[in-house]
């Protein structure tokens, strides 16, 4: 058994357009590391003694921990005004050196600053929100700390691992289906092993290929991650981000929670979309339509409307790519009935288990029936 898939890992993986995908994603996720996690993205800005201080790379992350060591904890509104009173750029040196004091806002400050977006407003003055008008009842939940680190993790690995999928998608086209295009499937069905040994080979190197490479990319991007910034604010709260891209999470959640529930969501978007490109290459006709289908289904559901279709939005937040993307899934309401409360974040696992269930029977059945539909 063995023996078969290792040979059926060789015939995904030997192929040059196989390789020339897989450099190019690894040239993309350099390129993802490099803008959103090697230290040059994070910036500190401020003035000392008239003169204007602007530093960049690992000496920004050092004075952004600081800043961040400093005011750590639970979020108040005398933080808030502090940190404002702190960091604003008085006109008269924003002037002097070229800035315009009405748009501060715009310009660099430090992450921490940044992250209090919701309570300044353009000239970088104080709008007059306090937290609770801000955040209703996460007020009292939410937690300052230096999390520019995680926050670039989480977008850096979202982008790639979209990438990814397509690749995988263009690996897993021919599984099965490039023996029907050449013909050689009623050869393999009338061996000792085609309609057993043969078809759970080419599954579990189907599964294996996918998963290592999701699995490879994640940890290229920690390891990284955690040399240039290690796990300073994994207990800030995830909707306090420079980038804004999850202050709509309407539960508590921390950067550490956010890490683990991607990991959940990553690794079963994995599964499925993997079942589904197994499966349709064992019932496509050829090469060809098993890619051109598997793609479909991976990306079109990126650009569809959800939101509009209501009933609708909770189970489109199962398919791959929405996973992938997190921003929607976390924004989920938690669902209630009664005292019990279920993040939908879970339900990813029996959806996965169902896909790879599914798979491996339908798969082995159509492989296994194709020469008599043939």
């Amino acid at each position: 058994m063995w023996e078969l898939i290792k040979y059926e890992l060789q015939k995904l993986m030997k192929k040059k357009l196989v390789w020339a995908f897989i450099v190019g994603m690894a040239l993309m996720q350099i390129a993802m590391t490099c803008e959103w996690i090697y230290p040059g993205p994070e910036v500190v800005q401020y003035f000392q003694d008239g003169s204007l201080v602007a530093l960049e790379g690992k000496d920004a992350i050092r004075a952004a921990k600081a800043i961040g060591k400093r005011y750590e904890g639970p979020l108040t509104d005398g933080k808030v005004q502090a940190i404002l009173a702190e960091y604003t750029m008085s006109d008269e040196d924003m002037t002097e050196h070229s800035l315009d004091p009405s748009i501060e806002s715009y310009y660099s400050h430090n992450f921490l600053y940044s992250a209090l977006n919701q309570f300044y407003t353009a000239d970088g003055s104080w709008n007059g929100m306090t937290v609770q008008e801000v955040y209703g009842e996460l007020a009292p939940d939410l937690t300052l700390g230096y999390g520019s680190g995680w926050e670039r993790l989480l977008f850096a690995v979202v982008n790639t691992l979209l990438s990814l999928g397509c690749v995988v998608t263009i690996i897993l086209a021919p599984l099965f289906s490039e023996e029907y295009t050449k013909r050689t499937d009623a050869l393999i069905l009338t061996g000792a092993y085609g309609k057993t040994k043969c078809a759970w080979a080419k599954i579990i190197a189907g599964f294996t290929v996918s998963m290592s490479l999701t699995a490879l990319v994640i940890l290229l991007f920690g390891a990284v991650f955690l040399f240039h910034y290690g796990t300073d604010g994994w207990n800030a709260s995830i909707q306090l981000g420079q980038i804004s891209a999850f202050t709509a999470v309407p539960y508590p959640m921390t950067y550490g929670q956010g890490i683990l529930y991607a990991l959940l969501l990553w690794f079963t978007a994995g599964l499925t979309l993997t079942a589904v490109a197994i499966l349709i290459s064992a019932v496509a006709k050829s090469t060809f339509t098993s890619l051109v289908i598997s793609f479909a289904l991976f990306v079109v559901p990126m650009f569809l409307p959800w939101r509009k279709w209501r009933f609708l939005n909770l189970p489109a937040q199962f398919f791959p790519v929405r996973q992938m993307q997190l921003a929607d899934i976390f924004t989920c309401p938690l669902l209630e009935a009664g005292a019990f409360q279920l993040n939908i974040i879970w339900l990813s696992i029996p959806v996965a288990l169902a896909a790879t269930l599914i798979c491996v029977f339908y798969a082995r059945r159509a492989f296994a029936r194709h020469q008599v539909m043939g």
